[in-house]
């Protein structure tokens, strides 16, 4: 069972994130208006200048307040958890904030190196770590088509399997009926995709791109946040090392790529109906080796 200290602990930094999320985006706010007075009287040469700097605040405005609401919904999680010690075994998860902010079901970032090399997943329940670990095993899903095109997706019904042949049956027998995904990016710079399971509306992309570029600014520390937020998500997180160890295996064994060592990975767990990670620990426990 959780101890209370580490409860209360992870409390405190909740509360204490939202308090500065919500000073921000008052600061924030406070600078996109007097963009907006200026843009009033201000010559014609200086308000486009005025236009581009109130647009970019209150954007920014915009992702302090969704994660100071995902921080105050993780925190009053905590609150229960605090209240009730008896009736839980595991700190809540902030990712469950997060969908609970796009109004989804569930939700999942995943973050990709080179050639598509999955190096960091966090998912919000079982169900959306289930999710993924499909994706990663199966090498196709939403996630992957996102951070390939860079454009967001949807897909729903029977569309799933139109999709993805065998990710999209595979998701609905873990009861998902509707996935979207979209691009993580920092200044342009695309990391990986955030997936949401069971999205409120098929179009409602600019909502999910919010929740997005919010957790993307949540992975790169400050001076105010003392760690919280790159605690709170990279916590969860599942770095696939144990993955990438046996992809370096099977590369070496096999004189090959490693895109072509993790294939062989990914087909072997497809073959025995296992997780990928289950293959992965085979391979570097020397119980397994590919041939």
């Amino acid at each position: 069972m959780t101890a209370p200290r580490e409860v209360m602990r992870a409390l405190r930094n909740a509360l204490a994130r939202a308090e500065v999320d919500r000073g921000r985006a008052e600061r924030t706010a406070e600078i996109a208006e007097r963009h907006e007075q200026q843009l009033l009287t201000a010559v014609p040469r200086l308000r486009e200048y005025h236009r581009r700097m109130a647009a970019m605040h209150r954007q920014v405005q915009r992702q302090h307040a969704a994660a100071a609401a995902m921080h105050a919904a993780h925190a009053e999680r905590l609150r229960v958890l605090a209240d009730n010690p008896d009736r839980h075994h595991a700190l809540p998860r902030f990712m469950a904030s997060v969908a609970e902010a796009a109004h989804a079901g569930g939700a999942a970032v995943t973050l990709f190196g080179p050639n598509l090399v999955e190096t960091l997943s966090v998912g919000s329940d079982g169900t959306a770590r289930a999710a993924q670990d499909l994706e990663f095993t199966l090498g196709e899903g939403p996630a992957r088509d996102t951070m390939t095109h860079r454009r967001p997706i949807h897909a729903t019904g029977v569309s799933l399997a139109r999709h993805w042949p065998t990710y999209g049956p595979a998701i609905e027998r873990l009861g998902i009926r509707a996935v979207a995904a979209v691009p993580v990016q920092l200044t342009g710079v695309p990391l990986g995709a955030m997936t949401f399971f069971d999205p409120p509306q098929r179009d409602d992309f600019d909502g999910l791109r919010l929740v997005a570029d919010t957790v993307a600014a949540m992975l790169v520390p400050d001076d105010d946040s003392a760690g919280t937020d790159v605690g709170a998500i990279l916590a969860e997180a599942d770095h696939r090392a144990i993955v990438h160890q046996a992809t370096g295996i099977v590369s070496v064994q096999h004189d090959c790529a490693i895109p072509d060592a993790l294939a062989l990975i990914r087909a072997r767990a497809f073959a025995d109906d296992r997780t990928i990670a289950a293959v992965a620990t085979d391979i570097v426990e020397r119980t397994l080796r590919l041939t």
